[in-house]
């Protein structure tokens, strides 16, 4: 099975950076830039550049931004028969304003499109979801989480999800029995097990506790930390130069997901998913062009720091 069905974020991302430091209250002269972006989109892509088919199930609205985001796709070679275009909502935009050194001076989100990725949605994609690998991200609301981490417990389907962000990743319930990889920071896994002091390797003990098979938890310049039936193991970050952070954690995310596709156990695959998130870091576009799985296993051996350490289980 070499297939990836994303489903969740579709969206177009706006960078605004200033020339000069930004005064409040006035005109600011920028340079603009747009890109196509969303979480389950870029993990769409990122796949499909590594090779491995992807199909994507979201929404945009019907506007010269989805046009444009539904035409992109199509060129990537990414399935799209089930991205809804609706006339009822504008396609997700994400703002950022840039200082000149590339701090973020305010960033806008208008998201309310994703509110409608309802559960009914998610059954008219049931077909296309028995024959593939599933990731979701939590962009999508709470009901249709819920219903698909039912959907992939009653099916056994193979599902991951990524948490987004502190306040998305409490859309979960409790229960994650049905969660086939888990991916989230741990200021979310904090949040989300309501410990605000627990450290990596207790979160992700905890996370599996709860019913996830495997967990992925990034901690940053330090690493991340690979958990399953097997043990706990540490997984060092990858050297890079930051040019821009975005797009990082979907890279890692896609990596990881098709070396697992590959064979490749959790703690190797999440390796190559450090790597492409280093790659990603590296380059002022979220998703690298010139990104490929033979890339990634040329840097690693050219990059890769000590071995992975191993903790007892």
């Amino acid at each position: 099975m070499s297939r990836v069905v994303c489903i969740g974020g579709a969206a177009v991302d706006r960078k605004y950076r200033a020339l000069a430091t930004i005064r409040p209250g006035t005109s600011n002269p920028v340079v603009a830039e747009r890109s196509f972006g969303g979480v389950a989109r870029n993990v769409a892509e990122t796949i499909a550049r590594l090779g491995t088919q992807a199909a994507l199930v979201s929404i945009v609205g019907d506007d010269d931004n989805g046009h444009g985001l539904l035409e992109d796709l199509e060129r990537l070679g990414i399935d799209t028969r089930r991205v809804t275009v609706s006339d009822a909502h504008a396609t997700a935009e994400y703002v950022a304003v840039l200082q000149p050194d590339g701090e973020l001076a305010v960033g806008l989100a208008h998201m309310a499109i994703f509110d409608t990725l309802t559960p009914a949605l998610l059954h008219e994609a049931e077909p296309e979801l028995g024959s593939a690998w599933i990731f979701a991200d939590c962009n999508l609301p709470a009901e249709t989480l819920s219903d698909l981490i039912g959907l992939a417990r009653q099916r056994a389907l193979m599902l991951a999800l990524d948490a987004v962000s502190t306040p998305k990743v409490m859309r979960l319930p409790p229960d994650l029995s049905g969660v086939g990889v888990f991916f989230l920071n741990l200021d979310e896994a904090r949040v989300y097990l309501n410990r605000p002091e627990v450290a990596p390797e207790s979160a992700a003990e905890a996370l599996l506790a709860r019913g996830a098979e495997q967990v992925v938890l990034t901690l940053g310049g330090k690493g991340l930390v690979a958990a399953d039936s097997f043990g706990i193991r540490k997984v060092p970050a990858i050297k890079a130069g930051i040019v821009d952070a975005t797009g990082a954690g979907d890279a890692l995310i896609a990596a990881t997901l098709v070396a697992m596709l590959k064979d490749a156990p959790l703690d190797q695959a999440a390796r190559l998913g450090a790597v492409a998130a280093a790659l990603t870091v590296e380059s002022p576009v979220s998703v690298r062009p010139d990104l490929s799985f033979a890339l990634l296993e040329s840097t690693l051996s050219l990059r890769a720091g000590s071995d992975v350490e191993r903790e007892p289980s």
